[in-house]
């Protein structure tokens, strides 16, 4: 009998009060709880709003990320909760005076088992967020690519305007991903709300794959958390206002997924 896992997509808009953005974390983490979240996926840059200028960043990174990520640990060991969560990061290059942009698995057990560093930054729609943020390293290895196993599913993660590449999802898929798990501040603007449904869409349909989608509300996001079938609908939403979507994903769903509509199999070109 194939393993079912519960999860939970959250939304809430986070600025630089940094107190402020743990009790909304707090708040969520206990709604997932009480509907018997098993994996909750938080926004991009929970931690903090990374619209901040430079030196803000740095400051943020350096002063309050261990303690942000250890108040993250702490409420997934105590919960025995899974948790990605959005974080910024001083990097160990001394020369290098941009940030990182993370996304963290936080295990049940409280510790960080992977680190996913934003591959493609935000350098469109007259924002540049490469001033601020350090794109990852590419290895050949592919070793910036981040799964997660758990409970028999494989989880790949995206960043925000990474959702806009498609060669990444499928990179994940091509390594054994069967759930995309997409953090985000989608910025507000023309179009931008129906890019970001048209767009999980099209990574789930595309790689018959479940799709978590967490994004900051307003004023610096549009919301519309959602959590996606394999075929591209919508099983869960959380609208404009801040809180949780909760679903189950199901390996059986999948299989039958991928058996019906087999373009994975049928691929033709790399």
């Amino acid at each position: 009998m194939s393993e079912n896992l519960r999860v939970g997509v959250a939304q809430f808009p986070a600025s630089n009060d940094i107190q402020e953005n743990k009790q909304f974390i707090l708040q969520l983490v206990q709604k997932a709880l009480a509907q018997g979240v098993e994996l909750l996926v938080l926004p991009e840059a929970s931690m903090c709003s990374f619209a901040s200028e430079l030196p803000v960043l740095r400051e943020l990174a350096q002063q309050h990320s261990p303690g942000f990520i250890q108040f993250i640990g702490d409420l997934a060991q105590q919960n025995s909760l899974n948790i990605i969560v959005g974080v910024l990061s001083i990097g160990d290059d001394a020369n290098e005076q941009r940030v990182s942009n993370q996304l963290l698995f936080i295990n049940a057990d409280g510790k960080v088992q992977n680190a996913y560093s934003k591959i493609h930054v935000y350098d469109a729609f007259k924002f540049k967020e490469s001033d601020k943020v350090k794109p990852a390293e590419l290895y050949e290895d592919g070793r910036e690519f981040v799964l997660i196993q758990l409970k028999g599913f494989t989880i790949g993660l995206i960043n925000c305007y990474d959702l806009r590449f498609p060669e990444l999802a499928r990179e994940l898929v091509n390594r054994g991903a069967d759930v995309l798990s997409v953090s985000a501040n989608w910025i507000p603007g023309p179009y931008k709300e129906m890019h970001w449904d048209v767009l999980l869409r099209a990574r789930a349909i595309e790689n018959t794959s479940y799709v978590l989608a967490s994004g900051q509300t307003a004023p610096k996001g549009v919301g519309q958390s959602m959590i996606l079938d394999p075929m591209g609908i919508t099983l869960a939403g959380c609208g404009e206002q801040v809180g949780v979507c909760v679903h189950d994903l199901s390996q059986e769903r999948i299989a039958q997924v991928r058996e019906l509509l087999p373009c994975l199999a049928n691929r033709r070109l790399p």
